[in-house]
């Protein structure tokens, strides 16, 4: 599969900034990209470039800041520290959302209590070497589960890890466990390729959770794991823009088509970091990321476009709040901010509205944090939510 991937994708390079819209004069396509050809070009940061965006929001009246980023706050939970991580249930979920909403707070104030939210109970945690303790039996969903809480604690850290009122050893301890957390659930885990996990939404996951890591700590070859696996999920997709290990999930098929999704948006959102277009990458078809986009599009609309996979109906839960404050089309901010004018963000936002909500401040794992806050053009959302 590799080297099918390398001789037939291309990508478009541009230098991409972290505020909506995308550079437009990008090269022209190049063929069979190598690794060595992406490399981390801004270590240290991570789903956004803090100082650019902001600004953006600081420029806004505080109420407006507030609709996007959440309210300031002077008390944040200080979470129990959890060494084991089993396959039944996300570790530390309540710490997973302090770090989202913390770190959207300082991004959105330079906070100090946001601050010193997110430092002290990583500091606590890593001196406890939290999460590291796999209970028996070992499954795949171990490392899923951990995956889900490690995206938004790498994004919270690379948020404020250089403010220059931490204490230098702080962030090394904390820097130091999150590497060996890291190391310990990939890249270099051995996985069975005839395990659906290692290959479908989970192993998404897995590998924007090593790119994040990578691009934050400089290191080249974790941050081509993510850029790799784009490449290898847009060459499993069919032509209509399905996903075979998705859309194979009965009346799911749809939910895991977006969850693919989910972490597909948040790689294109650490790659454009570094300067790397990732939603231009077509496969050797000449499909990219918008094609997945359309089919769960036209899935929502018309049940009747995955009757060749499924006769099951449709669970479209997924478009409104989930329990515990998260929403599982958190990526749509980000979608919606690089694609304003595009008919398929004008068609999901629709849907959206009319099944569920897009309301107030979206925040899910898979998306590593607080959407609104890190990518919503402020006029385009704030006049949505208005309307």
């Amino acid at each position: 599969m590799p080297s099918r991937v390398a001789a037939g994708l291309t990508l478009t390079l541009a230098l991409c900034c972290s505020l909506p819209a995308l550079a437009t004069d990008a090269p022209p396509a190049t063929n069979a990209l190598a690794p060595s050809e992406f490399v981390v070009t801004r270590p240290g940061l991570v789903l956004v470039d803090v100082a650019a965006r902001r600004a953006v929001l600081e420029a806004l009246p505080q109420s407006e800041r507030e609709a996007l980023c959440g309210a300031p706050r002077q008390n944040w939970p200080r979470h129990g520290v959890q060494r084991n991580v089993n396959g039944g249930a996300q570790p530390a979920q309540t710490l997973a959302l302090t770090m989202m909403q913390a770190s959207a707070a300082y991004l959105a104030n330079g906070d100090p209590a946001a601050r010193d939210g997110i430092v002290s109970n990583l500091l606590r945690f890593a001196e406890a070497d939290a999460l590291s303790r796999m209970i028996l039996p070992i499954t795949v969903n171990h490392f899923y589960n951990l995956d889900r809480t490690l995206l938004p604690i790498i994004a919270a850290f690379a948020m404020v890890h250089d403010d220059p009122e931490l204490e230098p050893e702080d962030v090394a301890m904390i820097r130091a466990w999150l590497d060996r957390l890291v190391r310990q659930r990939g890249p270099d885990r051995a996985t069975n390729p005839e395990v659906v996990s290692s290959r479908n939404n989970h192993r998404y996951l897995r590998d924007s959770v090593t790119m994040a890591w990578g691009a934050f700590i400089g290191d080249n070859a974790l941050f081509y794991e993510g850029i790799n696996r784009y490449r290898v999920a847009l060459e499993q997709m069919r032509e209509d823009g399905s996903l075979p290990l998705e859309t194979d999930r009965g009346r799911d098929a749809l939910f895991y088509q977006r969850h693919a999704i989910a972490s597909l948006v948040a790689m294109a959102e650490i790659a454009a970091v570094q300067g790397y277009d990732l939603y231009a990458l077509t496969n050797e078809g000449g499909l990219d990321l918008h094609r997945m986009v359309s089919f769960l599009v036209e899935g929502i609309d018309d049940p009747a476009v995955l009757a060749s996979y499924t006769g099951a109906p449709q669970d479209l839960g997924f478009l409104d709040w989930r329990g515990h404050d998260r929403h599982y089309m958190a990526w749509f901010e980000a979608y919606r901010a690089r694609f304003p004018e595009s008919p398929l963000t004008a068609r999901l936002e629709a849907q959206i509205e009319e099944r569920g909500s897009l309301d107030g401040q979206l925040v899910d794992e898979y998306a590593g944090g607080m959407t609104s806050c890190l990518y919503a053009d402020p006029a385009t959302r704030l006049a949505a939510s208005s309307g």
